[in-house]
């Protein structure tokens, strides 16, 4: 149990993508600081199947990697009324040009204890072909991949980023364990 005595969060800078907030605290010697933490959207992300077992990749440029990169469908759930089921459902359309009749929650993560961010990670089957417009700005195209050959991606650093590829890496675990059923 901490003794730390912790004051309430206040947003100190608000933007599109991100919040910072602080948070004073008293150390028990007491010392006087401050927390810092970023808040994002909650987002969601879906590993999709079509029905030779590929998974759904998106390739796309990002301006923060400066060159393309491997990523799977997902966003932010920032509009209104979102649900992580109604938000993955629109992202693989957006992105991907595709809806899913299948759809099962695998798990849920956050990153750490200073970035507040939740992060539902969903698998998808019985894919159907019906695009939305993409958002004004993105630059992609989906592509499918053999899941051994994603999993291989993930491990050799093909797939940059670190939460595409431990989503990836966990599924391709729990497959191979009986972990996950639909």
């Amino acid at each position: 149990m901490s003794r730390i005595k912790f004051g309430k969060k206040k947003t100190v800078f608000k933007g599109k993508i991100f919040n910072i907030l602080h948070q004073d605290i008293v150390l028990p010697s007491g010392k006087k600081g401050v927390f810092e933490y970023c808040e994002r959207f909650p987002s969601v992300s879906v590993l999709a199947f079509n029905d030779k077992d590929e998974l759904l990749l998106i390739k796309e440029y990002r301006h923060g990697y400066k060159k393309n990169v491997w990523f799977l469908p997902g966003g932010r759930m920032d509009k209104p009324g979102d649900t992580p089921k109604k938000a993955i459902l629109r992202e693989m359309r957006e992105e991907a040009g595709y809806r899913a009749k299948k759809l099962k929650l695998l798990f849920t993560k956050a990153p750490s204890n200073t970035l507040i961010w939740d992060i539902f990670v969903f698998v998808a089957k019985d894919l159907v072909y019906d695009p939305l417009p993409n958002e004004e700005g993105e630059d992609s195209h989906a592509v499918f991949v053999p899941f051994e050959e994603a999993a291989q991606m993930a491990l050799d650093g093909t797939i940059d980023n670190e939460f595409i590829s431990y989503d990836i890496i966990r599924l391709d675990y729990m497959l191979k364990h009986g972990e996950f059923k639909w």
